[in-house]
Order: C-alpha cells, then sequence, then structure tokens
C-alpha cells in the first residue's frame, strides 16, 4: 500500500525471471484480458469514502521524515523514512539490517481520483476513532476485500494530515501477515505544489482487466513482465522458458503480506515457468497465472 512496502517494481529489476533472457518464442505470449468496463467517475460521499481519497492522496500531498517501526515474518526492522521536497520519490533506510545503510528510493504512489474510484470499487471502508501513533491523533480505516481476491488493511491514518501512520495487513483467516508503525514523524509547513500532484495525477493509468478487479499498469510482453494492481495491491507477472529437467506444477512461499508463487507448464511451444510476485492471496496469484496463455488460446 505505501511505497516503501514490498514495491513490485523493485523486486521486478531482482527476480529470477527477468535475470534470465527469455527465448524469441514468449513474444507472442499475452496476459489475456477480461472484457473492457466503463470508466466513470464514481461519488464518494460518505465519511470513510471520504476518508479513503484523504488517505490515498496523502503521500503526495505531504512532505514528511520520520522512524518506523516495521514487522514481517517474526522479524523487526527500524527504518528512516523520508518524501523527496519535490514530491517525485520517497527514501528509507534500514538502520538495523547493516552499518551506515545505503538509501533505498521509492515512487511516490499516484493521487488520482481514477485510482480512488478503482480502491472503492474492490474495497468496503469502514472510519472509526484510532489511538495516538507518533504523538499524533488517529483515525481507524479499514479497508476490507468485496471478495476473496485481495488482504485486508486496518490503517490508522493522521487525523490532519490523512497520512497513514500504521497499518496491519491481514490475511483471508484475520491472521496478522506484517504491520509498520511510526515511532516518530515530522512534517515540513505546507504541502506539496500543484504542478506535482498534476504531475502524479496524469501518471496513472488503468489498463484492460486482467482478473476481478485486477488490470494491467504495465507490460513488456517482449520480455514476458506484466504488472497489475487493484490501485491498491500490485503484483507482477514473469514469463520465462521452464528451466530443462524442471518439473511442472505450482509452488509459493509466503513472506509477510508478499507472496512468491510459480508454476511450470508445458506447452506447444515449449514448457514454461510462470511467477507472480505480490502482495496478492494465493488463489489471486493462481488466477493471474491462469490469464497467460498464447494468443489463439485466448481468442
Amino acid at each position: 500500500m505505501l511505497a516503501f512496502r514490498n514495491s513490485s517494481s523493485k523486486h521486478l529489476t531482482q527476480s529470477n525471471a527477468v535475470g534470465r533472457s527469455l527465448r524469441p518464442v514468449l513474444v507472442a505470449w499475452v496476459v489475456f484480458a477480461l472484457p473492457l468496463q466503463a470508466d466513470d467517475q464514481c461519488v464518494l460521499s460518505a465519511p470513510p469514502e471520504k476518508a479513503l481519497a484523504t488517505m490515498l492522496r496523502a503521500s503526495s500531498d505531504v512532505t514528511f521524515e520520520g522512524t518506523v517501526l516495521y514487522e514481517r515474518a517474526g522479524a523487526r526492522q527500524f527504518l528512516t523514512v523520508a518524501s523527496a521536497p519535490a514530491g517525485s520519490r520517497g527514501e528509507l533506510r534500514r538502520m538495523n539490517a547493516e552499518a551506515n545503510p545505503r538509501s533505498e528510493f521509492w515512487p511516490i504512489p499516484s493521487r488520482s481520483s481514477k485510482r480512488i474510484c478503482n480502491v472503492a470499487e474492490v474495497y468496503v471502508s469502514s472510519l472509526e476513532s484510532g489511538r495516538v501513533i507518533a504523538g499524533r491523533s488517529t483515525q481507524r480505516l479499514t479497508l476490507r476485500p468485496r471478495d476473496t481476491l485481495r488482504l485486508t488493511h486496518l490503517v490508522d491514518m493522521d487525523e490532519e494530515t490523512g497520512l497513514p501512520l500504521a497499518m496491519v495487513t491481514l490475511d483471508l483467516d484475520g491472521q496478522m501477515l506484517e504491520r509498520y508503525e511510526y515511532a516518530a514523524i515530522e512534517y515540513s509547513s505546507g504541502v506539496s505544489g500543484g504542478s506535482v500532484g498534476d504531475v502524479v495525477e496524469a501518471g496513472y493509468h488503468r489498463g484492460r482487466d486482467i482478473v476481478p478487479g485486477y488490470f494491467l499498469v504495465s507490460e513488456n510482453p517482449d520480455r514476458g513482465v506484466f504488472v497489475v494492481s487493484d490501485g491498491l495491491a500490485t503484483a507482477s507477472i514473469f514469463v520465462e522458458p521452464l528451466p530443462a529437467g524442471a518439473p511442472v506444477g505450482e509452488g509459493a512461499i509466503i513472506e509477510g503480506a508478499t507472496l512468491t508463487y510459480t508454476r511450470g507448464v508445458r506447452s506447444a511451444s515449449g514448457g514454461l515457468l510462470i511467477s507472480v510476485l505480490g502482495e496478492v492471496p494465493f488463489v489471486t496469484a493462481r488466477l493471474l497465472a491462469d490469464a497467460v496463455r498464447p494468443p489463439l488460446e485466448g481468442s
């Protein structure tokens, strides 16, 4: 949800699926699309929906720096995080990973009104009073999925700025997968300039639908790389030749809220290894893998 959490674009460059070259035959492979849906402007009138809009815009509108406790898979990390004054990217350092930790960067999420509508379409939001976090009053925004294809998020957002100061991600059984919480945060005066907001707004594009609620945000069929999102969660799909001697079948590893799903399949064009990486349930990863097929199979 927040850009410093398990960015799929970062994993995309590190994944073995990209590290090995693809055979030319994979150029013909596509992610099969569902029928296009109308992209009408939604109306957000209820208090939880307005809070959702404020929260999604805050990461691009507010300039801040702080210290975060981040927990997943039984491990803790302490991070320092900051958004750039220009509002174009954020920076983090993992303070207990190594001495003199290097800076890592992430793109500021889009504040697009279309993105807000996309999220409201697949999550039911509710709002209540929150606890004090980093010395600031919060509101608890709960985002529950309308189906079993996404995870639940409990967000404690700053009552004044809307910035998420804490979040817990739950699986389909209500068990915690990961959480983060600010220990301290400071804001700069004012918010990012309007021109920056316009750029972030223009950068959001909803491509064709792949599985219910998930749509393409970028693709490179020549390399066999596709990135999908529901406006909140993101997953990357990698298609590559099945290594010689590798068995067909499926497997998955989950670390916190991040699932790595792989499937080896045989086809008339040869064996394929399909990998899905993202903050999605197992059933969603399986459906995304199902969507990878030759054009003739999808026609």
